[in-house]
């Protein structure tokens, strides 16, 4: 872990998980000017197999097919070293059909595209800061 040198307080460890490289280019240099250390991966299924348990936070594209995403995150969710670990999700999806079956499955939070990157990462400050107190 990295500490902010503006307030000295701990920054985390993120996880994005995204097929868009735009995405993942301007919310990891979000993220990395704020002091956070940051890691990148492309698709759902690697964020299943990949080793989450070190990541304080999991930035989550939802994609198209909404089934797979319910499912990562029921996935995440369902493996004890993740299952605390907060998971914002990043959609195109506006319905809140969509948006309920995300927050019911597991997720923290869920964001709308587009989104102004000073509220994600106001977002994501507030959930590690409740998460830190938990």
């Amino acid at each position: 872990m990295l500490t902010d040198s503006q307030n000295n307080s701990v920054v985390g460890h993120i996880l994005i998980a995204s097929s868009d490289p735009d995405d993942q280019l301007q919310i990891r240099s979000s993220f990395e000017r704020e002091g956070y250390h940051v890691d990148c991966i492309e698709t759902l299924p690697d964020a299943i197999r990949s080793n989450l348990s070190h990541y304080e936070m999991i930035l989550m594209n939802f994609p198209e097919d909404t089934t797979t995403g319910i499912h990562t995150i029921e996935n995440i969710r369902q493996t004890v070293s993740c299952a605390t670990i907060p998971l914002l999700v990043l959609s195109k999806a506006s319905k809140c059909e969509i948006l309920v079956q995300a927050l019911n499955a597991g997720a923290d939070d869920y964001i709308i595209k587009p989104f102004s990157l000073r509220e994600l990462n106001a977002r994501v400050r507030a959930i590690l800061r409740s998460a830190r107190r938990g």
